[in-house]
């Protein structure tokens, strides 16, 4: 458990971060910065939830890239985690550290 809770951490700044331009995005909710940031997988959801929200909303197209874009990061993730787990369950007693996360991931 304590193992888990370091590597949280990572996870925590990775939600954090759409908090930080969330002023120059309101401001201009159609800058190239918030297009870019509507496709990254993270905080996606987060930045077209600030752009639909504006008087001037993005167009549909973008809308839904953002949705498939999100659902294949989705489904990355998970099947990293899946190779991760079924590695991970059979090393007992040994903590991991995010450089063995990597390895196992990478491996088989």
């Amino acid at each position: 458990m304590r193992e888990a809770q370091g590597l949280m951490t990572p996870i925590m700044l990775i939600v954090m971060i759409p908090w930080i331009p969330s002023m120059p995005l309101s401001r201009d909710p159609n800058s190239v910065f918030a297009t870019v940031l509507s496709f990254i997988p993270p905080i996606s959801n987060f930045v077209m939830m600030l752009r639909l929200a504006s008087a001037t909303p993005p167009p549909l197209w973008q809308g839904f890239l953002a949705i498939v874009v999100g659902a294949a990061g989705g489904y990355a993730s998970l099947w990293v985690a899946a190779k991760v787990f079924r590695i991970g369950l059979l090393m007992y007693g040994k903590p991991p550290t995010f450089a063995t996360l990597v390895r196992w991931a990478r491996m088989g």
